[in-house]
């Protein structure tokens, strides 16, 4: 079983597939007393929809009855494209552009979707002016993104074959990367060797929900791991670099991360890169359903700081993958919620030092009903991880 879930998907979903999240997210709303639910995060909208576009002025909204069949409120503009991309049954309702005449604006014919007197369900991010043109008992609630934390078997295969762009772009980074490379060279060869494997793999890839990138950081920098490098930056002799390589294929997002040393591990890198691998071993351990996510990350960080870099944490163990590169589960202290299977987390535990430089592995990995699979393959080891020059 749980070798199937590891194959690699490249299809669409089916529209059984598109439907069950639908009725998902339904069952959801009845716990919640919801008459419908509006979507406004393309995201979600995407999601459930298989349907991805650029936010601007003009509003799209999914609207989700509890019965009757789901409407996409949309541009006329953008008709012909949600039709060619959408997978299920949908009832279309478009209007004709922003700003429009009174009685053609689109909360004209908003209004007129959902019935007076209804309890309805709103994300999180929708936007002050939809809410305010959203009819009935408004109740702020993220339906869809607790729908979207376990993963279907559809859904593993999809980031199974993310997993691997991601990883044939790390092995790429690894080869490339050596002293006075720039960084522009490096992200060159990597995110073409990640966009042409996509591109054979999945000729038609819907780029608005397909993304590549990668990051070094050398040593002189890698204290501060969200800094944009400048292009021309160069690498350096010895280390710690830290890498970063993100893949988001077709709408399903991944990360692989590593530190690495060029030539030589400087005398200072290797107890902080020793304690940064016995953090991650120690999050690997307790990475087992039913554990609260919230343990783990305020275990790795005693143990952390125990060792001398508490002043040193500076993020979270873990985050959730799937649709997004950053989404919930979330390893994190207060992070109350308990580790299930089909969970995609990625493990990250870091130690920032100015002046010596950062220290972060991070593997994208599933849950399972024993533990875990680490997704993403990458050198671990320190002396997989000092390359020579």
């Amino acid at each position: 079983m749980m070798e199937n879930k590891l194959k690699p998907i490249t299809s669409p979903p089916s529209k059984e597939e598109v439907m069950n999240r639908i009725e998902k997210v339904r069952s959801m709303m009845k716990k919640e007393n919801l008459d419908y639910y509006v979507c406004y995060n393309p995201i979600n909208v995407y999601y459930l929809t298989n349907f991805a576009f650029y936010v601007h002025e003009r509003p799209f909204l999914l609207i989700i009855p509890l019965k009757k069949e789901p409407i996409m409120l949309i541009p006329k503009l953008e008709r012909g494209h949600f039709e060619q991309r959408a997978i299920g049954d949908f009832k279309i309702v478009d209007y004709y552009e922003f700003p429009a005449k009174i009685g053609d604006n689109w909360h004209d014919h908003f209004q007129g979707l959902i019935e007076n007197n209804s309890n309805v369900g709103v994300e999180p991010e929708m936007p002050m002016l939809i809410f305010q043109k959203t009819p009935g008992r408004k109740k702020i609630i993220d339906i869809v993104g607790e729908a979207r934390i376990i993963k279907t078997d559809y859904e593993i295969g999809r980031c199974v074959h993310s997993c691997k762009v991601a990883n044939r772009g790390h092995k790429v980074l690894l080869k490339t990367c050596r002293p006075k490379v720039l960084e522009f060279v490096i992200y060159k060869e990597v995110t073409n060797a990640m966009i042409t494997k996509i591109i054979k793999d999945i000729p038609n890839a819907n780029f608005i929900v397909t993304q590549v990138a990668c990051m070094i950081l050398p040593p002189s920098v890698s204290h501060d791991p969200h800094l944009i490098p400048q292009i021309f930056q160069e690498m350096e002799k010895g280390g710690p670099h830290v890498s970063g390589v993100s893949s988001r294929v077709d709408g399903y997002g991944v990360e692989v991360e590593r530190t690495f040393f060029l030539g030589n591990i400087p005398e200072n890198a290797k107890k902080p890169f020793d304690v940064m691998m016995k953090a991650r071993e120690l999050a690997y351990n307790m990475l087992k359903p039913g554990v609260i996510f919230s343990e783990i990350d305020i275990e790795v960080r005693k143990f952390i700081t125990k060792n001398g870099y508490g002043k040193n944490i500076i993020h979270r163990t873990g985050h959730g993958l799937g649709i997004t590169g950053h989404e919930p589960p979330y390893v994190a202290e207060g992070y109350e919620r308990k580790v299930e299977p089909g969970m995609l987390i990625s493990i990250e535990p870091g130690i920032y030092i100015p002046g010596v430089g950062g220290f972060r592995h991070s593997d994208t990995v599933l849950i399972t009903d024993e533990g875990y699979i680490k997704l993403t393959k990458a050198p671990e080891e320190l002396d997989e991880l000092i390359i020579q020059i």
